[in-house]
């Protein structure tokens, strides 16, 4: 029985994983909900990304026994779609076979709470080591081949030295750390981070407000990090300062491009940007861990609470000045 590698998740995340992981030579299968997405990545397209280079044609399945034989299952789907993908893993998958996160947001219930995606994964996959997979990595550019460098964050070493040795002479370079949890909080709150400094370049606000944004902006990772019992070091690495520092770059970011849009009073834009469906999880956590979050906490008052833009910069502006 040959093993492979199964991505669940056939959009464009999912389909640079798997072009990055075919050039290495390995056999790699997709499991998607749609007949459209099996043809399509059959004639080597990305329905997400149809201006971009061809890619190698990929084997793609809608049946979930292709997880019967993973080698390691890669869950490459919104936040919001990963408990099904996580029910669907106990059914069909096999024990022991680990699990990489690779979404970046923050579990939430009907807004009455708020939960790593380490945490939900461990709970509902208790059979399973889970790993997060993370880092500045825009799909497009991966898909076409340029290089990368990401993050793979595990308990287990075995799993690490697994996903560092698939990504092997791919044009992913994986580095690997032992804190998943400071890791996956990382990625979710860097995409609000994105929205607050599109927000500001949106309204004109200068590249001044913008750097400010940025930085305050990682120390607030840093904070609530520092409260779930992360490691430092994680903030200050690919998957925290490098990946904000890419979200942050310009509208090639979704979550940038979403704020942006905001600032400018235009139409947001259709394409998901995960900052703006977790950041009202975000900002509960931080109310539980009573850890200040001020940039999250404007960002959710303007998205869920009907606050004016300019009004929560007043109040931004407004608070007492403070200590680094």
């Amino acid at each position: 029985m040959t093993m492979t590698p199964v991505i669940i998740g056939g959009g464009s995340w999912g389909c640079a994983i798997a072009s990055a992981l075919i050039r290495t030579g390995q056999h790699v299968e997709l499991l998607v909900r749609r007949q459209a997405t099996v043809d399509a990545l059959a004639a080597g397209q990305c329905m997400q990304l149809p201006d971009a280079a061809q890619m190698p044609p990929m084997a793609a399945s809608l049946a979930p026994a292709c997880l019967q034989t993973a080698s390691m299952i890669f869950v490459v789907v919104p936040v919001a779609a990963n408990p099904a993908a996580f029910d669907t893993i106990a059914t069909h998958g096999t024990a022991g076979v680990p699990v990489i996160l690779c979404a970046k947001g923050i579990s939430s219930h009907n807004g009455q709470d708020a939960q790593l995606l380490t945490h939900a994964a461990q709970q509902a996959l208790p059979d399973h080591p889970i790993a997060v997979f993370s880092g500045p990595s825009f799909a497009d550019e991966v898909l076409a081949g340029l290089p990368a460098a990401l993050v793979a964050a595990s308990t287990s070493p075995a799993v690490l030295e697994m996903i560092q040795t698939a990504f092997q002479h791919s044009n992913i370079r994986v580095y690997t750390h032992n804190d998943p949890d400071g890791l996956a909080l990382a990625g979710a709150m860097k995409n609000v981070v994105a929205i607050a400094a599109g927000c500001a370049v949106g309204l004109g606000l200068g590249d001044n407000a913008k750097a400010a944004i940025i930085t305050r902006g990682l120390a607030e990772i840093a904070r609530l990090n520092h409260a779930i019992g992360g490691d430092a070091e994680t903030i200050f690495g690919l998957g925290g300062v490098g990946d904000l520092a890419l979200s942050c770059a310009g509208p090639h970011s979704r979550n940038m491009a979403f704020g942006l849009a905001l600032g400018a009073g235009d139409a947001v834009p259709d394409k998901l940007a995960e900052g703006s469906r977790t950041v009202a999880a975000l900002a509960l956590m931080g109310r539980h861990k009573k850890v200040d979050l001020p940039i999250t906490n404007a960002i959710d008052m303007v998205l869920n609470h009907g606050q004016n833009l300019d009004d929560a910069v007043k109040a931004l502006l407004a608070r007492r000045p403070g200590t680094e």
